[in-house]
């Protein structure tokens, strides 16, 4: 039964003159229904609830007691097998949905400069898909929900400037500035027993919480998280985390191009030099702060998920020890793996052949 993926879409757009004719604007609304998005199952996965989790929420685990180490809280998935001899055994589907809306307002102006030129455009997108416990899960990993997509940045800006200085060189700079992708809080391992590591934290309240050593972490934490990742614990204290239901800090990214007039630099006026700088915002990065100082300009933000790490589990009172991750949230270059890198690139350009 598995289908190739579909959609069903729709397109309003208006253009045209604003601001006494001085500017033209377009609006473009999308709706889109996407429909058969690939997901997985776990075939081998019984789902029979063995005990809950008072203390989170009433979290169900889905192996007994006795397979949970004391020491270090790793669970033997085994005893939630169908199969004991196999682990996960995901089968491919195509029975999930999602929808995509989008609003794109793009103005330039109508009169024409050879020296300057510009064009801006900002784009609203709303993404919501459907997911599987398999994916992420706090409760049966074989129900469908809904939440934000991944990929549901709320906000984008992009905008292009161009000036011709003294008819010898053209400056151009791409821009965009964009709204950080969302993230979910999540447990470093597995602790409802079902053999993933993708269960979602329950954000404890150091106000109400009875472990004084997790309060005191989680109070350590709201004091000095971004207020990105401060916001998103606070208005989720005491309860399980949503997926996705945080967002990732601003990004912003650029692009400069310099094109010399041959005939000013005195080169032939079949020859075209140009100079391409990817990630300027990064060499200024670089350049002002130093390698071992760099506050992350024009690189992707990508925040540490991990809110808790699992430390132990106590059998007599049902409960996992964690330790909280003091750098939850962070999109520090230090701790950031990906960069975006600074390419420079010259080009020189010569048209062969006869005179025309």
């Amino acid at each position: 039964d598995y289908a190739a993926t579909r959609s069903v879409r729709s397109n309003l757009q208006w253009n045209g003159p604003v601001l006494g004719g001085r500017y033209t604007t377009s609006v473009d609304i999308t709706y889109s229904r996407n429909l058969n998005q690939p997901g997985t199952f776990d075939l081998n996965f019984s789902g029979t609830p063995r005990f809950t989790l008072a203390g989170e929420g009433g979290r169900p685990v889905y192996v007994p007691m006795t397979s949970i180490d004391p020491l270090t809280g790793a669970a033997a998935p085994r005893d939630s097998r169908i199969q004991s001899k196999f682990n996960v055994v995901n089968e491919a589907r195509s029975d999930l949905q999602s929808e995509a809306k989008q609003v794109t307002v793009r103005l330039s102006p109508m009169t024409f400069s050879s020296k300057l030129t510009w064009n801006a455009s900002y784009v609203y997108g709303n993404v919501r898909e459907q997911f599987r416990g398999f994916q992420s899960t706090v409760a049966d990993p074989r129900s469908v929900e809904w939440s934000r997509s991944g990929f549901d940045s709320r906000h984008q800006f992009q905008y292009t400037l161009g000036y011709n200085f003294f008819d010898a060189v053209r400056v151009s700079w791409f821009g965009t500035l964009r709204a950080g992708s969302p993230y979910t809080p999540l447990v470093g391992g597995d602790v409802n027993g079902d053999g993933l590591n993708n269960d979602r934290a329950f954000i404890a309240n150091p106000a109400t919480t009875s472990d004084p050593a997790l309060a005191a972490s989680m109070r350590t934490l709201l004091d000095n998280a971004s207020g990105d990742a401060r916001k998103c614990l606070e208005k989720q204290l005491g309860q399980l985390a949503g997926r996705n239901s945080c967002g990732g800090a601003w990004t912003q990214s650029a692009f400069l191009s310099l094109s010399f007039n041959p005939l000013k630099l005195g080169l032939p006026q079949r020859a075209t030099l140009s100079f391409q700088v990817n990630n300027p915002i990064g060499a200024a990065d670089l350049l002002l702060h130093g390698e071992n100082n760099l506050r992350g300009w024009g690189q992707q933000a990508m925040p540490d998920a991990t809110l808790l790490y699992v430390r132990g589990f106590n059998a007599a009172t049902q409960r996992y020890t964690y330790e909280v991750n003091q750098r939850f949230g962070s999109v520090l270059p230090a701790v950031t793996a990906i960069r975006q890198p600074v390419t420079v690139t010259a080009m020189m350009r010569f048209d062969l052949g006869p005179p025309r």
